[in-house]
């Protein structure tokens, strides 16, 4: 008897736990930092830390790289077939999965409006309309682990999603960016010098605004990803259990502009999470400044200059990793200004004075 009242409690209280999340199936879609169905345009220098495909559009639809580059030991993929068009056949079974009610036996938690102020636990949740972030409050979402490393969060969407300007995502408690799926029911848009983790699985479109940076992936179904001087990691595999892999840092942008806000991350993936970060002082460009819990690289260069720094990253396991970087700052691109309503009135004046001295001319010389 003892045994079976001991079962039957268990039964009724284990059955109120939530399921664990297991990551979601990426496929070959894992090394690509952007994945695009009709376009990817870019203007500004951006970064991208992983590949870059597009599928089933063509070469010739990839626009802005130059500037924009895509970093040593990853590519461009734009044919059919070829890795794009499977990592878009990887990418549609991603998002169903994703997408799935009840996802691993865990009856989500109903999220709504600005995701402002909030720390998630690990697990499912749910919107059945959009969401948003820094649109009220103070523009600062928490992902908290709890300490467990292969924690995950699904985060499912009907509609879209939208960040607001210099809104950001803070990892605590071991979160990974890599464990952080959003599943993306129309487009995802990301504002002006935000910060955001984890890999958005879009119905349609991503739109990645100036300065935002996004240490995961960036991967539209149907349509478009369009980019402006952004910082685009992808974060490794998802993990969920198995052994960690090599600790390894990746560079801030290496472009910055005087005058303008300069808004990057110094990215750290494998190892033991959480992480610290160090750059030696004062060998960042005047008026940037590091963030040593999260990596952000921030503020605004002062002078014009070429910074060559040591970026290190040490794990809670006490591992390390280093990368040799620099920045550059550059004056702001010169822009010719639009003529005025009145400049154009003018041009048009003396362009008609000028057609009908022509006409006199022409009379003078025909009587003659």
């Amino acid at each position: 008897m003892r045994k079976l009242g001991a079962v039957l409690v268990c039964v009724v209280f284990c059955s109120r736990l939530p399921a664990a999340q297991l990551p979601v199936t990426l496929g070959s879609t894992v090394t690509f930092a952007i994945l695009a169905a009709s376009t990817v345009t870019n203007t500004g220098p951006t970064v991208v830390n992983g590949n870059l495909g597009l599928s089933p559009g063509l070469s010739a639809a990839v626009t802005g790289f130059p500037p924009g580059t895509v970093a040593p030991g990853y590519a461009i993929f734009a044919t059919t077939p070829g890795p794009a068009a499977t990592a878009q056949i990887d990418l549609t079974a991603a998002y169903n999965d994703a997408a799935t009610s009840h996802r691993d036996g865990d009856v989500p938690t109903t999220l709504s409006g600005d995701l402002s102020g909030l720390t998630l636990a690990p697990g499912l949740y749910n919107s059945t309309s959009t969401l948003s972030l820094g649109q009220t409050g103070n523009g600062i979402l928490i992902f908290n682990g709890g300490g467990n490393v292969n924690s995950v969060w699904v985060i499912q969407l009907g509609s879209a999603l939208t960040t607001f300007t210099g809104s950001q995502i803070i990892l605590a408690g071991g979160a990974q960016a890599a464990n952080i799926f959003w599943q993306v029911g129309s487009s995802a848009t990301l504002g002006v010098n935000s910060i955001f983790y984890g890999t958005i699985l879009s119905q349609v479109s991503i739109t990645v605004n100036t300065g935002a940076a996004l240490n995961g992936r960036a991967l539209a179904r149907t349509g478009a990803v369009t980019l402006a001087s952004n910082t685009m990691t992808q974060p490794g595999p998802p993990t969920s259990g198995g052994p960690a892999g090599a600790l390894a840092v990746t560079c801030p942008n290496s472009s910055a502009q005087v005058g303008v806000t300069y808004n990057s991350l110094v990215v750290a993936t494998g190892g033991t999470p959480p992480y610290a970060y160090s750059i030696p002082p004062a060998t960042l460009p005047l008026g940037l400044s590091l963030n040593t819990t999260t990596g952000a690289v921030t503020g605004v260069p002062s002078s014009l200059t070429t910074n060559n720094f040591t970026a290190t990253a040490t794990d809670s396991a006490a591992g390390s990793a280093s990368s040799s970087c620099s920045i550059t700052a550059t004056n702001q691109p010169s822009t010719v200004p639009a003529p005025s309503s009145l400049s154009l009135v003018l041009i048009g004046l003396a362009c008609a004075m000028l057609y009908r001295s022509r006409e006199r001319i022409m009379r003078v010389v025909k009587r003659s």
